[in-house]
């Protein structure tokens, strides 16, 4: 099993202050080690923030075509491809892996009324794909929300320039949310919750939320055994208020390296 939780919020909590993604990227950056020590994930994501991008694109400003949008040209994603960075360089001998917001995901957080074409929204995902790759990443993981049945086709084959961008550059991906999406070309599939059903698939996600979700998911995938889930990721941030006995003892699991 490969355990790849999202610990932004809990490196926050360990250093005593409240500021998640968006900050100061070698403090984002540096901040991540104790929760790292404590948890030894086997994958450490860079971050989780599904406005960043949308950010990114009103950063460059009305005047600006989005096809023609550089997102690690702008704040904050210019500041999270800085992030991967420094993670690459202080954990050489870790997979880095960066979080992409899905196409579907960025089109909602641009335009309420539905007029962003998905299919741009996948082709400047796929050159953002391309600096976190530059920038160290040796994985991606790609965040989507649920999509409505009736753009699902669209919404694959907008996904379609992430994943050329993948297999071109021969880095693995995982999509994660989005159980409508064709995720054919990701290496794996993560849905949403932790129950048998989803350890079927080649990855699965906790549900965020409560604390003690959190603990009951982390025991039914124990009951289940390591052998039945591939790899194992948080729907966003473990919450930064998570028992820190809890994560002691995920970070003390068999081939944790404790």
């Amino acid at each position: 099993m490969l355990f790849a939780p999202v610990l932004q919020d809990v490196a926050a909590r360990m250093a005593g202050d409240g500021a998640k993604a968006g900050a100061d990227p070698v403090q984002q950056a540096y901040r991540l080690r104790d929760a790292v020590e404590l948890v030894r994930p086997d994958w450490v994501l860079s971050h989780h923030d599904p406005e960043a991008e949308a950010a990114a694109v009103r950063s460059a400003g009305a005047d600006v075509e989005l096809v023609d949008v550089s997102l690690a040209g702008f704040a904050p994603v210019s500041g999270l491809v800085q992030v991967v960075e420094i993670l690459a360089k202080l954990y050489p001998d870790t997979v880095i892996a960066a979080s992409l917001t899905g196409p579907a995901g960025l089109a909602a957080a641009l335009d309420t009324d539905g007029e962003v074409d998905l299919l741009d929204c996948g082709d400047v995902l796929a050159e953002l794909v391309s600096a976190y790759v530059g920038a160290g990443a040796r994985r991606i993981v790609v965040w989507e929300p649920e999509v409505p049945g009736e753009i699902a086709a669209e919404a694959t084959s907008a996904h379609l320039a992430i994943v050329r961008r993948l297999e071109m550059l021969g880095i693995p991906g995982v999509l994660c949310g989005a159980s409508a999406v064709d995720s054919a070309g990701y290496t794996a599939h993560a849905l949403s919750g932790g129950g048998r059903e989803a350890m079927l698939v080649p990855a699965t996600t906790f549900a965020r939320g409560s604390v003690e979700c959190f603990g009951e998911l982390w025991q039914r995938w124990a009951a289940l055994g390591a052998e039945r889930a591939g790899l194992v990721l948080t729907d966003g941030p473990v919450p930064a208020d998570c028992d820190m006995g809890l994560l002691s003892s995920v970070g003390a699991r068999p081939g944790s390296g404790r």
